[in-house]
């Protein structure tokens, strides 16, 4: 994720160029911009050199024409950024259910167990760290810490949060049959593991559940009609200047579909989505600090692939 300072507008640029590469929307948006000038070139030199701009629509079908196309790009912004936004509420929610779930741990297991004290820790962060990589379809990229058994049998599930799910309900039950908790802290600390699968639901469905395909072709294909046309609307008034004309508007179009495609899916690796990645080894610090235990990566630095995020 793209990390910056929205006062500081002399760094925009700056950021625009370290980032360019993250962002395959980015490129993308560019490469549609050229094609449009290409294409608006061509028909404005045709029109003025050898149909004497005769060929031309009204501006006032233009008008109605982009009145309808913005009310669809505000829908497919706002639907788009909604699902961004509930997949930042989501991480959010395990942000605060880990350290709620630590809190009540750190009451209930005395200083001395370490060993349990550790166990939870570092499963509370394998979970969050399997379900950033099972949302991103990487999961065999997902490092883990325990015990080398443990790992081998998260591995061989295919589903690596559920199986690290039942690691903490089991030792939740393991802890009330010691009469170490009594029935109201274990009905507490379960009900903060199952807000843990809760928080799984609601990513894969964010992930699972894309923009209805009617939806997407449709604005798609209106926005593309729309740019065909264009310049037959605006040579009789514009002249050469068609072309930047019709540069801006390609890229006020095209850009709002193309953004939208990319945070549709917040989960991925691309340079605006979540960096839940960074938000794991949040927690991972957080449970460290309030258990007391040293749970820690090799060389600190978390090994994620492709930088969670871009400053």
């Amino acid at each position: 994720m793209i990390v910056y300072d929205s006062q500081k507008w002399s760094w925009f640029f700056v950021t625009l160029a370290k980032t360019f590469r993250y962002s395959y929307n980015l490129r993308q948006l560019i490469r549609f911009i050229v094609y449009s000038v290409v294409y608006t070139t061509i028909v404005t030199i045709v029109l003025i050199h050898y149909f004497d701009k005769q060929l031309q629509v009204d501006t006032v079908f233009f008008s109605l024409i982009g009145v309808i196309l913005s009310l669809f790009l505000v829908f497919r912004m706002n639907t788009s950024y909604d699902k961004w936004w509930q997949g930042r509420q989501a991480w959010g929610k395990l942000v605060n259910d880990s350290r709620s779930l630590a809190l009540h741990l750190n009451t209930l297991i005395p200083k001395e167990d370490k060993k349990r004290r550790t166990y939870f820790t570092k499963h509370i962060y394998n979970f969050c760290i399997s379900l950033s990589w099972h949302l991103r379809d990487m999961i065999e990229k997902a490092e883990y810490v325990g015990e080398t058994d443990e790992i081998e049998e998260i591995k061989s599930m295919k589903h690596h949060p559920n199986r690290i799910a039942l690691f903490l309900f089991d030792e939740v039950e393991s802890m009330y049959r010691q009469k170490l908790v009594t029935d109201f802290d274990k009905n507490q600390m379960k009900q903060l593991l199952e807000d843990f699968i809760n928080v799984l639901g609601m990513c894969e469905r964010i992930k699972k559940t894309p923009i209805p395909f009617s939806h997407t072709t449709f604005i798609k294909l209106f926005i593309i009609i729309y740019l065909l046309i264009l310049p037959f609307g605006l040579i009789s008034e514009f002249h050469y200047l068609t072309i930047p004309a019709a540069m801006v508007m390609s890229f006020a179009m095209i850009g709002i579909e193309v953004v939208s495609e990319e945070i549709e899916n917040p989960f991925g690796l691309d340079a605006n989505d979540l960096p839940t990645g960074t938000i794991a080894e949040t927690i991972r610090e957080n449970l460290n600090e309030i258990l007391n235990t040293q749970i820690k990566m090799e060389g600190e630095e978390p090994s994620h692939g492709e930088a969670d995020i871009i400053h």
